[in-house]
């Protein structure tokens, strides 16, 4: 019984070094980069419509965003995958500014303040808090996060 034991030791430190068959699975695990989504709604006040909306007289040249991570614009792309709503979808892969200008509109400021946390195999990213022209948005927000702009 012992030589049994003895070789159950051997193959489990041979084989898996020590760890855990989760640690063997996490080795195997393709992680992608940390980032938090953010949802950016533009919505007209008066009429309370999605100005990105079909129909709307919106063209991407009318907005542009710009981040203090990277200083440069982002690439605007609008998601429509949502039935009753378009957005603005960024991706945020850590703290920023990214500063909004909407036609002739005064710019706004949402500020990002996020970490990277450990979920399973693969890290994540947190949003700690999100404000919108220095208005708080949320704190210990959602991992997809919407921001309406009215305009």
């Amino acid at each position: 019984m012992n030589k049994l034991l003895l070789n159950i030791f051997l193959i489990h430190f041979l084989f898996l070094g020590g760890c855990t068959v989760e640690d063997n699975l996490c080795e195997a695990a393709k992680c992608e980069a940390p980032v938090a989504t953010l949802k950016i709604k533009l919505v007209d006040k008066l009429t309370n419509k999605n100005l990105l909306d079909k129909g709307a007289d919106f063209k991407l040249t009318d907005l542009s965003i710009t981040s203090t991570a990277y200083h440069s614009n982002l690439v605007i792309k609008i998601d429509s995958t949502e039935l009753n709503s378009n957005y603005i979808s960024i991706l945020s892969s850590g703290n920023e500014a990214l500063s909004l200008k909407f036609k002739n509109y005064p710019e706004d400021v949402i500020s990002i303040n996020s970490r990277i946390v450990k979920s399973g195999c693969c890290s994540i990213m947190e949003i700690q808090s999100l404000t919108l022209n220095e208005s708080e948005i949320c704190s210990r927000c959602a991992s997809v996060q919407i921001i309406e702009i009215r305009k």
